[in-house]
């Protein structure tokens, strides 16, 4: 299984830098074509995405987070920070698994 990121263009090299492929987007079309690239690649298990790059997809994103495919999509916080929410990933992962939150 591999991994991909899609970031800004400072966050990318971070990951870059790590030896973890994947693509530059300052817009949300540019993330959608990473996105749709990135599933295209059979390989690729795991799909990293800022989340403020995620909020302009948010319906793609949440598309294939709920769906339960074969890949699956993170939002990490960019170098900025993490975005304000009301549910955090810890809360996602725990209504899935039908915890509590």
């Amino acid at each position: 299984m591999d991994f991909f990121i899609i970031a800004d263009p400072h966050t990318y090299l971070a990951f870059a830098l790590a030896g973890v492929p994947g693509g530059q987007a300052e817009t949300p079309d540019q993330a959608r074509a990473w996105l749709q690239k990135a599933l295209e690649e059979p390989e690729i298990g795991l799909i990293l995405i800022t989340e403020r790059l995620a909020e302009g997809i948010r319906e793609e994103v949440d598309a294939l987070r709920w769906e339960g495919g074969e890949t699956l999509v993170v939002e990490i916080p960019d170098l900025t920070g993490p975005l304000p929410r009301e549910e955090t990933l810890l809360d996602r992962v725990r209504a899935l698994m039908g915890l509590p939150t």
